[in-house]
């Protein structure tokens, strides 16, 4: 897959989501397949998810690094995933999930997945 197209997917669930405010994009590929993906998403409730990945689409999507930071209105950390090389312990390196207290292991994540779970948090 061209990694225009992968770009385009992440955007349109951007799009697709009913429960987004608004959002701030922007796109850097390096390649036909290799590129950078920023996006700063806001809700209604002030929160925002910081959406970071770079990635290479020739043969599979290998997200070389991911983050997806989501904060409250006040700028304090509800989660992030990430796969910063630290952590080594976790079963999952490198692949982890921060906590406002703690930073726990958990399995690589899509972006899908994440706005699953923003959306269990902001839904009554």
């Amino acid at each position: 897959m061209f990694v225009e197209a992968y770009f385009d997917i992440l955007q349109r669930v951007i799009r697709e989501c009913g429960y987004i405010q608004s959002s701030r994009i922007t796109t850097d590929k390096r390649s036909d397949y290799i590129g950078f993906f920023k996006a700063d998403i806001y809700f209604a409730d002030g929160s925002v998810l910081f959406v970071r990945e770079f990635v290479f689409t020739k043969i599979e999507l290998v997200k070389d690094m991911y983050a997806y930071h989501y904060q409250d209105a006040e700028g304090h950390l509800i989660f992030r995933y990430d796969n910063t090389r630290h952590f080594p312990q976790f079963p999952t390196f490198p692949h982890h999930k921060h906590l406002a207290a703690e930073a726990i292991a958990a399995p690589e994540i899509d972006f899908q997945h994440v706005l699953d779970e923003i959306e269990a948090r902001l839904s009554p």
